[in-house]
């Protein structure tokens, strides 16, 4: 019965329950029925007694029932007549008085028995198919005596079986018909419900590929979903789960593969000492190949220097939970004995406790510390000897720093001043020119004039020689007059530029003008190196600073282009270009179409005393002095763009208006670094 699928069960339950529901019907129309035959009967026994009181009850009364006796027999002869089987009067003491048909031997007896009703003073009680009636009789003498008759209820039987059998008949094809439905019904349940055990075997069986479908608008349709809804999210658990295995899997590897390679020793052990695992470091450090330790008690390997060691570390385990650094004496691999500090920790592995152990090996660096406080011992001594000694050392290299500064300074006063003297030679030899040719044509003027004076003595001065005589002069005046112009203009630049340079001052002045004086000083030097020099500048770019340190500047990048950009050339271009960039800052760049520097040379360009030309004329000051004056004097940045090959532009960013210098003279600072971004 309970291996039964749930259709089947429910088949039955709902047979079971109709049969129940058409047995109470069927129970109910017999009990109605009954209960109707019964009422039926009762009436009809009440008006048989009324009707034969009616007709009895005058010849009851006389004592005159005796004269009936074949009118009674006569008309109960035939059944078919009258629903009455047997008429019997008795007297008050029961007795017969008379007595017709198949009457019963003690009619007065049925009526004592359970079951009697009463209807109107007539007693009835039903025996079989016979109704047994009494009802009260006044007799003679006015005695009370008793009318007892007998009713067949045959007919009322039959029709009440023939109302059953119908109903019953009616019930039972209800009963067949609602079976045919509950079994319509529980069909296609069934077969709803075979899907639903289909899919929880696919769900059993990590098919989760397969969907129910959902239809029907019931509570299946409501599980259907659910399933749906169930395996999606199967679906979606199984395959974090099957990534998180994964993961856990590779993290698992990922930690054995690190526990084995840790530098550091480490085990785990149960909480009785027996090695669990151990790594490659603890093998090596402790055991040395002596054999494997995995299995055995970590009191049982020769391990620890003192039996005790070990149940002193796991009692201090056991009542802290952990254990810290402590430290405890070991028995090396190579039979040594060591110290090593011990951390531990608890941890669940494959549901039981156990302990992660983790070893440093101190012994060395213990070792090393009371060597090495030994040695601090000994160094006490020796600190106090070699200090005595250093201080000596540095009063010696305190007066070698001044010596080294007070020799820098003249390096750079000898560096400046063989830069004023090119200057003043490259000066002396441009003025030849225009005081050479002053001096010749004075000196032709002059014996042109002592011509004329003798034509003029000797009478013989003709217009046209006169003409002639002071085109001459006009034209020696302007040649005069230029040459000197021009020696007078390079002398003004060279005294600017000198005053400037020796005295550097600071004043109000154009850039433009200063730098076109500073290129007129230099004007025999690129003429002579076949060097172009180009100014390309707004004219108006005012200045408070020190021209002189701008001079020097220009100085220094000129000597340092004619040097070493147009080495081994037959001649090239310097271009000076100056801009206003706002808030107060001019951008002054110095370009040449020359050499250019490689990156070892760029990267060491600002260093004193670096030059590519020592012992040739090189003293490795310029760029350094040049990074000094623009960084320190003028407050400005220097950044320099360069490739071999491909010429050198130097980039010097500096305000309008210099710093102020204490004193009154500030002294060149220190170069801070090789190169600043701009």
């Amino acid at each position: 019965m309970f291996n039964l699928s749930l259709r089947a069960k429910f088949l039955i339950l709902s047979a079971f329950v109709q049969a129940l529901v058409v047995g109470l019907l069927i129970w109910n129309n017999m009990r109605i029925m009954d209960q109707a035959v019964s009422n039926n009967a009762d009436r009809v026994a009440h008006e048989y007694a009324v009707t034969l009181n009616l007709s009895l009850g005058a010849y009851a009364s006389k004592g005159r029932l005796a004269e009936l006796q074949s009118y009674l027999n006569e008309m109960l002869s035939d059944p078919a007549d009258s629903f009455v089987r047997y008429i019997v009067i008795l007297d008050r003491d029961e007795r017969p008085v008379i007595s017709a048909g198949a009457a019963p031997a003690a009619p007065a007896a049925l009526l004592q028995q359970a079951g009697v009703r009463t209807n109107q003073g007539v007693k009835t009680v039903l025996v079989g198919a016979m109704l047994h009636a009494r009802a009260p009789l006044l007799l003679n003498d006015n005695q009370v005596g008793s009318l007892n008759f007998g009713l067949s209820t045959s007919d009322l039987a039959q029709a009440r079986d023939e109302v059953l059998s119908q109903g019953s008949l009616i019930s039972i094809a209800g009963f067949g018909i609602g079976l045919l439905l509950f079994y319509a019904f529980t069909l296609g349940i069934g077969r709803r419900l075979d899907g639903l055990n289909a899919q929880s075997q696919r769900l059993v069986q990590g098919d989760y590929g397969t969907l129910l479908p959902e239809h029907g608008g019931d509570e299946i349709e409501v599980v259907s979903r659910s399933l749906n809804t169930m395996n999606l999210a199967l679906r979606a658990r199984i395959a974090q789960l099957e990534q998180a295995e994964r993961r856990l899997s590779e993290s698992e590897a990922r930690f054995k593969i690190l526990f084995d390679v840790a530098p550091v020793p480490l085990s785990v052990t149960d909480h009785d000492g027996h090695i669990i695992a151990a790594n490659l470091a603890l093998e090596r450090t402790f055991n040395g190949g002596a054999g494997a330790i995995v299995g055995r008690n970590a009191a049982d390997i020769g391990f620890w220097e003192d039996a005790g060691e070990p149940h002193r570390v796991m009692a201090l385990h056991a009542r802290n939970g952990t254990v810290q650094g402590e430290i405890a004496k070991v028995r090396l691999a190579d039979g040594r004995t060591g110290s090593v500090a011990i951390w531990t920790s608890s941890l669940s592995l494959d549901g039981a406790s156990a302990i992660i152990w983790a070893l440093l090996d101190l012994t060395e660096e213990l070792d090393a510390k009371g060597a090495l406080k030994e040695l601090n011992t000994s160094l006490e001594s020796r600190v106090r000897e070699r200090s005595a000694a250093l201080e000596r050392a540095n009063g010696d290299l305190s007066e070698a720093l001044d010596s080294l500064q007070k020799t820098q300074h003249d390096l750079l006063a000898a560096e400046k001043m063989a830069a004023l003297g090119s200057l003043v030679a490259g000066i002396a030899h441009e003025l030849n020119t225009p005081i050479g040719n002053s001096l010749l044509v004075s000196t032709t003027l002059s014996d042109r004039v002592a011509e004329f004076d003798r034509l003029v003595d000797g009478g013989a001065l003709k217009r046209s020689a006169l003409l002639a005589h002071l085109d001459e002069v006009r034209q020696a005046a302007g040649l005069i007059s230029g040459s000197l112009q021009k020696a007078a203009n390079l002398i003004a630049s060279f005294k600017q530029v000198a005053v400037d340079q020796t005295n550097d001052q600071r004043r109000r002045y154009d850039l433009l003008h200063v730098l076109q004086d500073t290129l007129a000083t230099y004007l025999p030097r690129l003429r002579q190196a076949h060097c172009a020099a180009r100014l390309d500048m707004p004219s108006g770019l005012t200045m408070d600073s020190y021209p002189g340190s701008l001079y020097q500047v220009v100085n220094n990048l000129i000597n340092n282009a004619l040097m070493h950009a147009f080495d081994g050339r037959a001649g090239g271009t310097i271009t000076l270009r100056a801009s206003d960039l706002g808030d107060g800052m001019i951008a002054l760049q110095f370009s040449d179409d020359g050499n250019g520097m490689d990156e070892d040379v760029l990267r060491q360009v600002f260093d004193p005393f670096f030059t590519t030309k020592m012992g040739r004329g090189g003293t490795g000051l310029g760029m350094n002095i040049v990074y000094n004056i623009v960084t320190g004097v003028l407050g400005g940045r220097i950044h320099i763009t360069t490739a071999p090959g491909q010429g050198t532009t130097i980039r010097i960013v500096m305000p309008s208006v210099a710093p102020l210098r204490e004193g009154g003279k500030k002294s060149l600072p220190a170069a801070l670094e090789h190169s600043a971004a701009i």
